[in-house]
């Protein structure tokens, strides 16, 4: 682990730490308002000026897309993960697939096999942290060991806020994560759960990070 992030301090009690559902909700507001609202204003131009034109139709069209694509990956990092319920890779890799499409990020998903959706769910999660991290885009190459998913990041620059990834190594719940971070209290909770260690080090255009 890099210097930045070897620092370690008190873990929060359990009624310091932040009110993950409240942080939820308000992330999955903030994120679906975006393609929600355009879609909105493609419909009122269409509305005034009385036909429809190619413009205003893709913009609908990319803009519903952009939803869609967020709801259902939402739907597996932040939904119920059944003991069961298992994930087939090709169905991960479509929805994978959609969310990035007009990103500046390129995921590059080297595993092959149907996964657990409680396994899945760590995985989804870990990608929305390593989001923070890559505002500019990067390439994102994940891979699964026997006892861990594994994310290699490279850009050419990466934005780090230490405490963040300091508490997820720890298993702890920042008290002070906003709705855009909530994705770190929920993947620290479900691995201390489980009991799961988190690795990671990072350098200005470097992040791996071991779930």
């Amino acid at each position: 682990m890099s210097d930045d992030l070897k620092r370690d301090g008190n873990a929060f009690r359990a009624e310091d730490e932040a009110d993950l559902v409240a942080l939820l909700g308000s992330r999955l507001c903030h994120d679906l308002v975006s393609p929600l609202g355009a879609i909105h204003n493609g419909l009122e131009l269409i509305e005034l000026s009385g036909s429809t034109s190619g413009d205003e139709m893709a913009l609908i069209r990319q803009s519903l897309d952009a939803a869609l694509a967020r709801i259902a990956f939402f739907r597996l990092a932040f939904g119920s993960a059944a003991r069961d319920a298992v994930i087939p890779q090709r169905d991960l890799r479509a929805a994978i697939s959609a969310m990035y499409r007009e990103s500046r990020t390129e995921v590059i998903w080297r595993d092959e096999e149907d996964r657990p959706r409680s396994e899945i769910r760590l995985a989804c999660l870990a990608l929305l942290c390593v989001e923070t991290a890559i505002p500019w885009g990067a390439k994102i190459e994940v891979t699964r060991n026997p006892n861990a998913w594994v994310f290699h990041v490279d850009a050419k620059r990466l934005k780090i806020e230490p405490a963040l990834w300091q508490a997820l190594g720890r298993g702890a719940v920042l008290a002070d994560l906003t709705g855009a971070q909530v994705q770190f209290g929920i993947l620290a909770r479900a691995c201390r759960a489980l009991r799961r260690p988190v690795s990671v080090s990072a350098d200005e255009t470097h992040l791996s990070l071991l779930v």
